[in-house]
């Protein structure tokens, strides 16, 4: 599968859907725990670690609290809603100065342990797809930061 990641216009808040509920089905409660005590391992160790607690069991609480998010817009139970309410993306990373180049490594987190997880091309697609527009909604920061297929070469 292709993971692109496209490059975020700054300021702009881009529309995106939530994943089909094929993911949610295919991986199930139990897998989205496992993708997402695999992401948050390799978060901790790449170049955007300083956004992640480095202490086993703080790590497990950022991971326990995420991974109810992500089975909620997976289309699995409300445990997110139930248990914090609304969320305010914007509001959650105004305390992290999140690049373009930030972005790009918690994508590229993702798209390793995507790759190891045997469900459709489908359902990875759908999830895929979100995240990635999603998570133009955390950047807060502008670098100017270009993308390789955006430098013009001579």
């Amino acid at each position: 599968m292709d993971y692109k990641i496209s490059k975020t216009e700054f300021g702009q808040k881009p529309h995106f859907d939530l994943p089909t509920p094929l993911f949610y089905q295919e991986l199930g409660e139990d897998g989205l725990v496992k993708l997402f005590n695999d992401f948050y391992d390799l978060l901790v160790d790449s170049d955007i670690s300083n956004f992640f607690p480095q202490d086993e069991e703080e790590l497990a609480k950022v991971k326990s609290h995420n991974v109810k998010f992500f089975i909620e817009a997976c289309g699995g139970p409300k445990y997110y809603t139930q248990a914090v309410g609304h969320f305010d993306m914007i509001k959650a990373h105004e305390p992290f100065s999140i690049t373009e180049k930030a972005r790009t490594e918690w994508l590229g987190c993702m798209q390793q342990v995507l790759a190891n997880v045997d469900i459709s091309q489908d359902a990875k697609k759908s999830f895929w797809n979100y995240l990635e527009t999603f998570s133009k909604h955390t950047v807060n920061v502008d670098t100017g930061l270009k993308l390789p297929e955006d430098i013009v070469k001579v």
